[in-house]
């Protein structure tokens, strides 16, 4: 999981800047560390769950740590793991060059819209489809565009209800709790260490001396 991945890279960061002083990283230390910054069990955060507003664009879209987790989910289903990957396509399309647009939009078209395709998405409204079979190159943009909103309406629906009861929305909720623990001196202390991949380190504040730079 990603939570994970990123508390290991805060804590031996911060094992480092330690080893640093001290010339030994103590495992004891580290286990210490890895639980100062453990997420909270999901029977903690039960009332945090029944409390949160189920909206798919702030959980899924807005939410960098719910879209993560979202996209995640998809993937261990295959169907919603074609949607996925229909829309990353596009906006690949969205983003290429201008001479390369054509055939990659193509591509795109062959591959998701076309129903010979071991991708194509069956999801869409038989309107659509029909469009798609019948589609030249022409109107290859109108019926990708449709298909967008299309694969957006149905990843709101069940994928969306279905994730709600997967171990991948606990995790976000599980961080959900984590982000309403109060900052006290010693997760402050933690969380300083913000640097990624090479050690570097951020201090906003002293932590020694509370508001000063």
């Amino acid at each position: 999981m990603c939570d994970m991945g990123g508390l290991d890279n805060l804590i031996a960061n911060t094992a480092y800047l330690e080893a640093r002083k001290s010339g030994d990283v103590d495992a004891k230390e580290m286990q210490k560390r890895r639980r100062n910054l453990a997420l909270p069990k999901i029977e903690e955060c039960a009332e945090i769950k029944k409390s949160m507003t189920m909206d798919y664009e702030s959980i899924c879209e807005q939410q960098p740590i719910g879209k993560s987790f979202f996209r995640e989910f998809l993937e261990t289903v295959p169907e919603y793991l074609k949607a996925r990957e229909f829309l990353d396509e596009v906006v690949a399309w969205e983003l290429a060059e201008d001479h390369i647009k054509d055939s990659y939009l193509e591509g795109i078209v062959n591959m998701y819209l076309k129903n010979c395709s071991n991708s194509y998405l069956k999801f869409l409204s038989a309107d659509l489809s029909s469009k798609c079979q019948a589609a030249g190159k022409d109107d290859f943009e109108k019926v990708t565009l449709s298909a967008r909103e299309e694969t957006n309406a149905y990843l709101k629906g069940k994928p969306f209800d279905d994730f709600q009861t997967s171990p991948f929305f606990d995790k976000f909720v599980q961080w959900k709790g984590f982000e309403r623990q109060p900052i006290n001196e010693k997760l402050f202390d933690e969380f300083r260490v913000l640097g990624k991949g090479g050690f570097g380190e951020v201090r906003s504040y002293s932590f020694i001396s509370w508001g000063s730079r």
